[in-house]
């Protein structure tokens, strides 16, 4: 009777302990949170229509618990990614009540600060902070800034997207212009700490994503005992891959059919844990993205998409199989009906060239890529010119004539796309093209017809190669994954 007893009471504390453990799971993977409601603005980044200048305001609901940040950063929590990815949406200003703002105060921070937004330093970043403390301990809000209003900023930036390697060639560790931005904030965001226990909530998408991917590396080593969240989305690579270490806390959000999260190439990586933001989301992503009222929704012609993304990253590589080649100096010559032509360069020079034409002034109403597919029918010389370059240099001959052939043909049409001037000299394009042509035509080792498919798909769905790199479709997918709990 007494070991019945005895094994009564063991089996009533095996069950309590199972309940405690199962309260625990529930609130580890946010079943039992108290969350906020409330509404949410952000500005669309999908532009339905070629030349489309205007502003989409997406109206949005979210919700929030402070309790998240109780949890171990190394868990992955859906939640706690939604809501990031909705205040990096809404935060892509600093003038006064602006939709961050106004977000950040209806979740319950009291302060509020910007970086310099109108800081044209090229080596730095813009930022939005937020601080609050509960029960003692202190929040810090980080967004960085991924969309820029004003165009010297938005040229500013892409710029160093492609700033790989450092002025010296260094080609080692990690990419350095967003180590270079990370550096230049990490200091004045430590800063942010409280008087005792302080919880960093670091975000950013894009280019934001990789700053803040290596700001929360350099923050666990200014912040001695912080304990750090860190969630990025559609972030290019930050870091080779033998040096990226472990770092469960930093969360990174990708879609294979978005080509940003393939380059820089030759293996590097991120810091953190990499999370498929397609898996379970493609079906339903219209009907959501339907739901926010986004005229993503519509988009349809998006079938290729995983092959050109595949096809572009395989033909990346094989041209360019080292970061060293990508800074390494070269120098073409060649003679024409001009005479004698000498052009000394790099390949990451000559990229870095390339945003003063992507994002030039006027480029909203004319964006380049679907200028140039409007004239397809003016593109047929410059083609064949690329072709036969192609040809010529997969036949170790010198495809350089050939190449500024095609160059002075599309630099023409750029010019009539442009309505005139352009930001960047007909050399400057040349130096794209040559290393463009071998990535974007192929021939076959037969010796058949050349395929130029992949350079009219890049040209034709130049808006589908990036549409899971846009706001309204990371977050309809969040949406997904993480539907709104029960109030």
């Amino acid at each position: 009777m007494y070991k019945k007893k005895i094994q009564s009471a063991i089996a009533m504390v095996m069950m309590a302990a199972l309940m405690v453990s199962g309260m625990f799971m529930m609130t580890g993977c946010g079943k039992s949170y108290e969350h906020i409601f409330g509404d949410v603005e952000w500005m669309s980044t999908y532009k339905e229509k070629s030349g489309d200048t205007g502003t989409t305001m997406i109206k949005d609901t979210y919700y929030y618990s402070d309790g998240w940040f109780a949890d171990d950063p190394s868990s992955e929590n859906r939640e706690l990614a939604l809501a990031s990815m909705q205040l990096i949406a809404s935060c892509v200003s600093d003038k006064e009540d602006n939709s961050g703002a106004a977000f950040l105060k209806s979740i319950g921070f009291e302060e509020i600060g910007y970086s310099d937004f109108a800081d044209s330093d090229p080596e730095s970043c813009n930022y939005t902070w937020a601080r609050k403390t509960v029960d003692g301990k202190t929040i810090v809000a980080v967004v960085l800034q991924s969309v820029n209003l004003g165009w010297e900023l938005r040229n500013k930036v892409w710029k160093q997207n492609f700033t790989v390697n450092g002025p010296d060639g260094e080609t080692s560790g990690e990419h350095y212009a967003y180590a270079k931005a990370a550096d230049k904030a990490v200091d004045d965001i430590a800063a942010l700490t409280g008087d005792g226990d302080t919880v960093f909530w670091i975000m950013g998408q894009s280019r934001g994503g990789a700053i803040a991917n290596i700001l929360a590396v350099r923050l666990a080593e200014k912040s001695e005992g912080a304990k750090i969240f860190a969630y990025t989305f559609e972030a290019p690579a930050t870091v080779d891959a033998d040096a990226a270490g472990s770092y469960k806390n930093i969360h990174n959000y990708i879609c294979s059919d978005d080509i940003v999260t393939h380059i820089p190439m030759w293996g590097m990586t991120r810091y953190g844990v990499t999370h498929d933001l397609r898996k379970d989301t493609d079906d339903g992503l219209a009907d959501a993205l339907t739901a926010l009222g986004s005229p993503a929704a519509d988009m349809k012609a998006r079938i290729v998409t995983d092959d050109v993304v595949e096809r572009l990253s395989e033909n990346l590589d094989a041209r360019v199989p080292t970061r060293a080649v990508f800074s390494a100096e070269r120098t073409d010559s060649w003679t024409d009906e001009d005479g004698a032509h000498e052009l000394t360069y790099t390949y990451q020079d000559a990229f870095v060239k390339l945003m003063d034409l992507v994002f030039r002034e006027d480029y909203e109403k004319s964006p380049i890529l679907e200028g140039l597919a409007a004239k397809k029918g003016d593109l047929e010389g410059a083609i064949g010119d690329l072709t036969n370059g192609v040809m010529a240099e997969n036949s170790g001959g010198d495809p350089s004539a050939d190449y500024w052939a095609a160059t002075k043909e599309m630099y023409a049409v750029l010019q009539e796309v442009n309505g005139g001037e352009l930001p960047v000299t007909a050399e400057d394009l040349y130096k794209v093209i040559r290393f463009a042509a071998p990535v974007l035509i192929t021939i076959p080792e037969d010796g058949g017809e050349a395929d130029t498919e992949l350079l009219t798909d890049v040209i034709g769905y130049s808006r589908e190669l990036i549409y899971s790199h846009q706001f309204d479709t990371i977050i309809a997918r969040l949406k997904i994954l993480a539907p709104t709990p029960d109030k």
